[in-house]
């Protein structure tokens, strides 16, 4: 399955870290400069100039996120650290700039801190059969524990969701996490017609290019969960990847695939 597009987002901070894991993806996955990628920047923090002097692709479109006169991302203290705003900001651009952006069938979502160690033809044409919405490394819980409960609510006043099932997720009292079968998206694949279906509905009850959870996985499995679409749950770290949630983590693993 190579119709595809790769989409990375990048501020100041997780820049410096794509730089690092970057030639390692080159390395080990040469697939990858094959197929078109998308890098959106936070204009605020990055130019397009220096998104081009990490990232040495020959298909590379280079997007400015937000769009221009969006209104601000402001923390969300209901969500503790999750709510931060400049995360809530980088992680709306993925719902919102492949919606603008990509043509091919799916895009695929590779987070900075992602460190390729091996395996090129690591996509399994049999994930893809029954055209599911969703293929990402699959996860056992939501935090905050309350994430969905929040959707559910949201998802009350939305014309195409409210009319659905609700999915019932409700953690136990207080409860930090949510434990439940759905994915995380540090490497996933999402079906471009079904993100622009979660871009539209993002719309509703807010104002901008917001959503309606500052949780850019969260709310699309929440999405494609509550309108019975196809979602699968594979394992990403048995497909040449890993994931480290530190730079100086992330550092120590590409210097040890390097070698």
């Amino acid at each position: 399955m190579n119709d595809y597009t790769l989409v990375v987002g990048v501020d100041d901070k997780h820049l410096k870290q794509l730089a690092l894991t970057f030639p390692t993806w080159v390395h080990h996955k040469p697939s990858l400069l094959k197929q078109q990628m998308i890098v959106f920047f936070d204009r605020d923090q990055v130019t397009a100039k220096q998104v081009e002097e990490v990232v040495y692709h020959p298909h590379l479109l280079t997007v400015p996120w937000p769009v221009k006169d969006c209104n601000t991302y402001q923390s969300q203290p209901e969500f503790g650290r999750f709510g931060d705003g400049q995360r809530y900001k980088m992680l709306a651009g993925f719902v919102y700039v492949p919606a603008m952006h990509v043509h091919t069938r799916y895009w695929l979502k590779l987070d900075t801190d992602v460190v390729a160690t091996g395996m090129d033809d690591w996509v399994d044409p049999a994930w893809f059969e029954d055209n599911p919405t969703i293929v990402a490394h699959r996860w056992s819980f939501t935090k905050p524990a309350d994430q969905m409960v929040s959707l559910d609510r949201w998802a009350s006043k939305v014309p195409l969701l409210q009319n659905r099932p609700e999915l019932g997720l409700t953690p136990k009292p207080g409860a930090e996490r949510l434990g439940h079968k759905r994915i995380i998206s540090w490497c996933g694949f999402f079906s471009s017609a079904f993100s622009d279906v979660c871009a539209y509905l993002a719309q509703y009850n807010s104002s901008g290019y917001h959503l309606p959870v500052p949780s850019q996985d969260g709310f699309m499995w929440y999405c494609a969960a509550r309108l019975g679409k196809v979602v699968r749950r594979v394992n990403m770290r048995g497909r040449g990847f890993e994931q480290w949630s530190t730079t100086k983590n992330v550092q120590v693993a590409v210097e040890r695939v390097l070698q």
